[in-house]
């Protein structure tokens, strides 16, 4: 699409940031509602452990870079985690400094019991769109991450 017949940004609903943002806020506020009501556990937290299930075990400093969270949250949110029994940490035998994450049984446990709810959930989400569509917003959100990366905007 060339600039002369992209749509003109007088609403915030054609700014593609906006558009983004509201879906995100929704799709949010559908995750944490199914997962309070059947884990008693928040989004960040699911997404801390989901995160921590792919790498088995990860630093604070490697898991806060997948994640990409604001420092103070994220270490909060650990904490809280390895109070609720969620997450234990061991410190780094080299490097004092370093502090390992690895699930507890507690957070596998409740992990494996809401992934159908969550696969059910995606499933729903995607019930209407097509694979071609699928790969094509997967290549649209890539341009978009890699747009985002530019600092030099006239």
């Amino acid at each position: 699409m060339n600039k002369k017949s992209r749509p003109s940004f007088r609403s915030p609903a054609s700014f593609v940031t906006f558009r983004l943002a509201k879906l995100q806020a929704s799709l949010n506020a559908q995750a944490t509602g199914l997962l309070k009501a059947k884990a008693g556990i928040s989004l960040v937290e699911w997404r801390l452990i989901q995160t921590l299930r792919m790498q088995e075990t990860a630093s604070m400093t490697e898991l806060a870079g997948l994640v990409q969270m604001d420092k103070g949250q994220f270490s909060r949110k650990i904490k809280a985690m390895v109070e609720k029994g969620l997450l234990r940490t061991a410190t780094d035998k080299k490097d004092q400094r370093v502090q390992h994450l690895k699930l507890t049984a507690a957070a596998e446990q409740l992990s494996e019991n809401m992934m159908p709810t969550m696969e059910t959930r995606q499933d729903l989400l995607l019930a209407e769109i097509s694979e071609a569509d699928l790969a094509t917003f997967y290549s649209v959100v890539d341009k978009l991450e890699k747009a985002s990366k530019v600092r030099d905007i006239p």
